[in-house]
């Protein structure tokens, strides 16, 4: 289970899309009872939502439900999932952690599958371990996802296979479990985050009376280290059973012939599976006394407003507001539907209220949305939740208080819900106009989703068909009181988490709390909303050349004004366009001052336009898919979205605007410096970030241009260092513009023409700042050079770095790729499937296309303090016996199967072409390495493995770096939690 989950449950803004797969939480109407549901093999057996059409739905006699779906997208691959409705909330006090542990055995060992084999046989299928193999565990779910490359017979049949001896078939011996223990204790030494602890706490301050906060999947340090075999049994036995399960597959196959072998088994004849037949799912036997539902406990109406801290020195500071009923979550109807939705307008109009208060740059919050939500079939919650600068969080506190209280006093407007139900309608309207496109790993994890909230799957056109029928009878009356049934049911229940210790944290809250609550509130303001200013750029530009690239389906075109257009049209996205427009030099340009790249990324789009500032260009853009916000790579910058064909023009309009009249407000930048010190504390929290930022700059002799800003960093940044490195390049840089998707030639050729191929001429040529294209790697360390992070003392990790190569000759960066992903397989058998020391292995491999000579291998350990030191001695020894040729034909199989079927299946992708297309009028040779893609993956031997292991794996090409908590001795770690 990813930890953060509970944050971004709370953080995430309410998408009226989910509606098709949470149940929504209401009282219920007249119309099918909860008991009819229960009853019922499916949702919508019962309820009055139509289902999805294309999903062939079945119930084996031993009460296994199963749910197929025929489909294309992409073509020739299929996604498997196998989930239990059940998770560490039906754990006993002794197998605390367990619904977890269990899922990581299933890797380790079954029935006909030996310890060590799931894996490898999967990989030699072409299948990468974490990306197409995975599982997870949570406190309601169990489950198993792959994504098979190919419908092949042979493939599909292991994928099936796997899945039934996952199901009944796990060996969980003695001895695997004890070598699993230290995976285990890895993950939760790796998870152990201020935001787990922030979720432990708020979830004890809101359900007192559950034991959801003692039930984090994780489970307890004495659990993990001590529990035996029969205890992992009683819960296997106990809840993997047929009537608890879902089976989906989704994909470019034969549901009949998949309903068959789910149902009867079949004969298979695969490579490395040991059995010449697979039982049907219909031989998995139901037990007769299989675990009953958890008792989770109660909920209780609170009798007065509730207040509570947490204190943790890395914590963000989160403020929520929530107003609990308890209750369980009504039953999936269409006119449950309507209420949800009713809810989420209303709670929608009062986040964006909170939003425009950020947009000024000027608000104690730097993040606020609302969500209504049933939590575990026990309480439906209205929740605000909010984050915001630590020595601001009362003046957030009373912000929070006074919008909420604004919005049950005096209302809301037309024009407000007017904007709330446009973005409600377009994203009904794409998901809708896109359904013809969906992936099958995507509708395979929302089916059983879906099916786990007890809600039907119903098709995006009959849930747009159901909103437009149904519009008409939404009135801001009906919205107003929906939003105070839900906020004003309760007493309130206010949490704040905070980096600083108080004293009385609670009582300090409370008092935030009533001083706002003294504060008189006025009705909102009205707000017109202004047509957009910027939809006439002059003559539109002329074609001047036109080339075609037939073998790869893309057209290159040049306007007279110098601008380049590459466009390629699919169909592997219905009613979606991928744009990006490419120009300058990005962080080659000479930096005002340090680290200006990537201040300037995150508040450039915050400054508007001249004639529009971002509060009321989100307001223009309201209902439409545009985007403006800038990115800097290493040598341009760029606008990149996703838009429809709808929006295309209007998106080109818009950058074209940014182009020519950006408003340079300090707004954007203001509202970065507010989160900036909150993003930076998190990083520092968590060994990983601080590879990934500080020693990232360290592997750059300290260049600014990596890591993420120092606060002095930001605190010097102004909108003039940003006029400084940009404007130049907005005014005059060549521009290349690609796009690829659901478009034409000739209508791409149109819109740019009136937009950026309307410009005055762009310059010919831009200069290359050749003397910012030098980063130098670090010379080799005798012993790891050291950093400090604000985790916990038992935490470390180990990092190697061997300096490779540059990406100038891309066969010899491929060939590097696939000898890192030997690696990469290597170093997870050693460090954690045979030694147990860490969860997560982090092996990549990074070569620069901008900066000669420099790229590096990195190996990355996150484990307990007191193994950094030995992590380097077994990396050296693996290194050393690749360079000394020990790589297997096996090895390579394993490796580069897994890249060749990515990459087919990249070829089918819109956001790979995009990419891959990016720029190649500029660099032409871009083209040919789309060409020779896999071709080159295919004909590297193991010698060439070796050869390069032997060039590039040696001692005096490596940077090492320890990470440790502040306060720990290297020389003498924790070996322990406790210690």
């Amino acid at each position: 289970m990813r930890v953060t989950a509970v944050l971004n449950r709370l953080a995430a803004p309410l998408a009226v899309l989910a509606l098709a797969a949470c149940a929504p939480a209401e009282p219920e109407a007249q119309g099918p009872t909860r008991a009819d549901f229960d009853a019922a093999a499916w949702p919508h057996e019962v309820s009055d939502i139509p289902a999805d059409p294309g999903l062939v739905y079945g119930v084996l006699e031993n009460g296994m439900r199963y749910a197929i779906m025929e489909n294309e997208t992409p073509t020739g691959v299929a996604s498997i999932r196998m989930v239990m409705n059940v998770g560490s909330l039906a754990e006993t006090e002794s197998q605390r952690g367990l619904a977890h542990f269990i899922e990581h055995m299933a890797f380790n060992g079954t029935t006909n599958v030996p310890e060590g084999e799931m894996v490898p046989l999967l990989e030699r299928y072409g299948l990468a371990f974490g990306p197409d193999t995975n599982a997870f565990a949570g406190l309601e779910v169990v489950g198993y996802q792959l994504d098979l490359p190919s419908v092949e017979d042979e493939v599909i049949d292991v994928g099936l296979f796997l899945m039934r001896e996952t199901a009944s078939e796990m060996v969980m011996s003695a001895e695997a479990i004890d070598r699993e223990r230290g995976v285990i204790l890895g993950e939760e030494r790796f998870r152990n985050t201020p935001i787990r602890r922030f979720s432990t706490g708020y979830n004890a301050f809101l359900y007192p009376d559950t034991i959801i906060s003692e039930r984090d999947p994780i489970g307890t340090i004495e659990v993990i280290e001590n529990a035996q075999r029969d205890e992992f049994f009683a819960y296997y036995n106990d809840y993997y059973t047929p009537e608890r399960a879902l089976l989906v597959v989704v994909g470019d196959i034969d549901a009949a012939e998949i309903e068959a072998r789910i149902r009867d088994g079949y004969a298979i004849n695969a490579p490395g599976v040991p059995v010449d037949r697979v039982e049907g799912f219909s031989t998995w036997v139901q037990p007769d006394e299989a675990g009953p539902d958890p008792d989770i406990g109660s909920v209780s109406l609170a009798e007065e407003d509730q207040f509570g801290f947490f204190h943790d020195p890395e914590i963000f500071t989160l403020i929520t507001i929530d107003v609990i009923m308890p209750g369980q979550a009504a039953v999936d109807t269409i006119e449950t539907r309507q209420q949800a939705l009713i809810r989420s307008l209303g709670n929608g109009i009062v986040q964006r209220r909170l939003q425009r208060l950020i947009n000024s740059g000027a608000s104690p919050l730097v993040q606020a949305s609302l969500s209504y939500s049933n939590d575990f079939d026990v309480a439906n919650r209205a929740g605000m939740f909010g984050v915001s600068s630590p020595e601001r969080w009362r003046e957030a506190v009373a912000v929070m208080e006074q919008e909420l209280r604004r919005a049950l006093e005096h209302g809301f407007t037309q024009a407000e819900l007017d904007e709330q139900l446009a973005n409600t309608r377009t994203a009904l309207r794409n998901a809708a106009d896109q359904a013809g496109t969906r992936t099958s790993a995507n509708l395979a994890t929302t089916i059983w989703q879906t099916w786990l909230n007890d809600s039907v799957f119903a098709h995006p056109a009959a849930i747009l068909e159901g909103f437009e029928a149904y519009e008409a009878e939404i009135t801001v009356e009906a919205v107003e009181t929906a939003f105070r049934e839900i906020w004003s049911a309760a007493p309130a229940h206010v949490h704040v988490a905070l980096n600083e210790e108080l004293e009385d944290g609670a009582g300090e809250v409370e008092s935030a709390w009533r001083a706002s609550q003294s504060e008189p509130v006025e009705a909102p303001e009205e707000v017109e909303t202004a047509a957009f200013a910027y939809t006439d750029f002059g003559p539109a530009g002329a074609v001047v050349s036109r080339t075609a690239v037939d073998d790869l389906g893309v057209e290159q075109i040049v306007f007279a004004n110098g601008v380049r257009l590459n466009v390629k049209s699919t169909d592997f996205e219905d009613n979606i366009i991928r744009v990006q427009a490419a120009f300058g030099a990005g962080d080659l340009t000479p930096q005002p001052t340090p680290a200006a790249g990537a201040i300037l990324g995150a508040a450039f789009g915050g400054g508007g336009l001249e004639a529009h500032d971002r509060d009321e260009l989100q307001r223009i853009l309201a209902g439409r898919s545009v985007g403006y916000g800038i990115g800097v790579g290493d040598d341009s910058f760029f606008f990149s979205n996703a838009t429809t064909p709808d929006d295309f023009e209007l998106q080109m309009q818009v950058w074209t605007a940014f182009m020519t009249a950006p408003g340079w407000r300090e707004d954007g930048l203001n509202q970065f410096r507010a989160i900036a010190e909150e993003i930076r504390r998190g990083q520092n929290a968590q060994a990983l970030q601080v590879s990934i930022n500080r020693v990232a700059r360290m592997l750059r002799g300290g260049d600014s241009r990596w890591g993420f800003p120092t606060q002095e960093e930001v605190a010097n940044f102004t909108m003039d260092h940003a006029r400084a490195m940009l404007a130049e390049a907005l005014a005059s840089a060549p521009i290349e513009v690609t796009i690829v998707g659901d478009v034409t030639v000739e209508r791409a050729i149109e819109v740019v023409a009136a937009t950026l191929g309307a410009l005055p001429n762009r310059a010919e040529t831009w200069p290359a700042y050749e003397e910012n294209a030098v980063i130098t790697f670090p010379g080799p360390t005798e012993t790891p050079e050291i950093v400090r992070f604000n985790g916990q003392p038992y935490q470390g990790m180990a990092n190697i770095y061997w300096l490779t190569d540059d990406a100038f000759d891309i066969r010899t960066s491929r060939a590097l790729n696939l000898m890192t992903a030997i690696f990469d397989l290597k170093a997870t058998d050693r460090f954690r499937e045979q030694d147990g020391a860490t969860y997560s292995g982090f092996v990549s491999n990074s070569e620069s296309s901008v900066f000669e000579d420099f790229g590096f291998l990195w190996l990355g350990l996150d484990v307990a303090a007191a193994d950094v030191e030995r992590m380097y001695v077994t990396a050296d020894e693996l290194a050393a016996s690749m360079a000394g040729g020990a790589i297997t034909e096996d090895e390579l199989l394993r490796a580069r199967q897994p890249i060749l079927e990515s990459i087919e299946e990249s070829l089918e992708t819109n956001p790979y072409w995009l990419g891959a297309l990016s720029r190649s009028q500029a660099r032409p040779e871009r083209l040919d390495y789309i060409r020779t893609r896999a071709s080159d993956y295919e004909s590297f031997t193991v010698a060439d493995m070796v050869a390069l292991s032997e060039i590039y794996l040696q001692p005096e090409r490596t940077y090492k770096v320890s990470i440790f908590a502040e306060g720990v001795d290297p020389s003498n770690p924790p070996t322990g939690v406790g210690e």
